[in-house]
């Protein structure tokens, strides 16, 4: 039976008909582009339309392990897709700059995930004559993994000129993530928040570390053991994004999966064998001259 694993609500304004979900982090790539009924789907980015223009869209966003069971009335079927989502995390945003500081960890960066609308259908007043409610939009997403769509040829290309084609890699993809389980962990410790005096835009601070602190907890759903250390101490290709793996050189040598990222501190623990494999590939598809 698949798991609903993570959720968010946020509202935000719609003046032109449509919100969009975008990849939090990393290169969006290449994929397809996908219509069906209110979703317009491009690789790293979604449009989702709706009926309230020059209103408010109350959105729900899930993340499931597998394909979920149809949402129960009131929620109608209002599309279905695929996302290929290089980061694993995403966000929602308005135009006119309205963006929600709410973020959602699908799973895994760069794997191809079903997603499938629901919307609730604007009610008629009893003389059907004016909708009930013209400008509040509400819809549902619900996501799960399909693939895992990593290839180190392509998604590790080394920023400085390769010498020479990538070499046979034996990567072989993996829907066995930690990210990908249910949580077991007892439920995370409230967190002291960060000294904001003197910072113009507190609440966006305030805001942003609780955003961070969030990615993080669902990125180890099983509560290992974590620590700190310094982007320098990493060497591998890419940035060291939340959900990403690399291999630490300092002060053991071990690879580990970033939880969180604080300017030069980045929050790690140690990497499941999944998320081993794509730093072992890699190394084997671009050696180190």
């Amino acid at each position: 039976m698949a798991i609903r694993l993570r959720t968010f609500r946020d509202d935000l304004s719609t003046p032109y008909a449509s919100f969009y979900l975008i990849d939090l982090c990393g290169a969006a790539g290449e994929g397809p582009s996908l219509t069906d009924g209110m979703l317009y789907t491009e690789a790293g980015w979604m449009r989702i339309g709706q009926t309230a223009s020059r209103g408010r869209a109350d959105v729900r966003v899930e993340s499931w392990d597998a394909d979920p069971p149809p949402a129960p009335a009131p929620w109608v079927p209002a599309g279905e897709s695929t996302y290929l989502s290089a980061a694993g995390i995403v966000a929602i945003g308005g135009d006119e700059d309205d963006s929600s500081l709410n973020a959602l960890v699908l799973g895994p960066p760069h794997f191809l995930y079903g997603v499938r609308a629901y919307h609730v259908p604007p009610a008629r007043s009893s003389d059907s004559d004016f909708w009930e409610d013209p400008r509040q939009a509400h819809v549902l997403l619900r996501f799960w993994p399909l693939r895992d769509a990593f290839d180190p040829a392509r998604h590790a290309l080394p920023q400085r000129s390769p010498d020479g084609s990538p070499r046979p890699s034996g990567y072989v993809p993996s829907l066995d993530w930690p990210v990908l389980r249910e949580r077991t962990a007892p439920p995370p410790q409230d967190e002291p928040e960060p000294d904001v005096t003197g910072d113009p835009y507190p609440w966006r601070a305030l805001a942003e570390h609780r955003l961070r602190t969030g990615i993080r907890h669902a990125l180890n759903p099983e509560g290992a053991p974590t620590h700190i250390v310094r982007r320098h101490d990493l060497t591998a290709f890419g940035e060291p994004d939340p959900g990403t793996s690399h291999r630490l050189a300092a002060p053991a040598p071990a690879i580990v999966t970033v939880l969180a990222a604080d300017g030069d501190l980045l929050t790690v623990r140690d990497a499941a064998p999944a998320e081993s494999a794509r730093v072992l590939a890699v190394e084997r598809a671009w050696p180190v001259s």
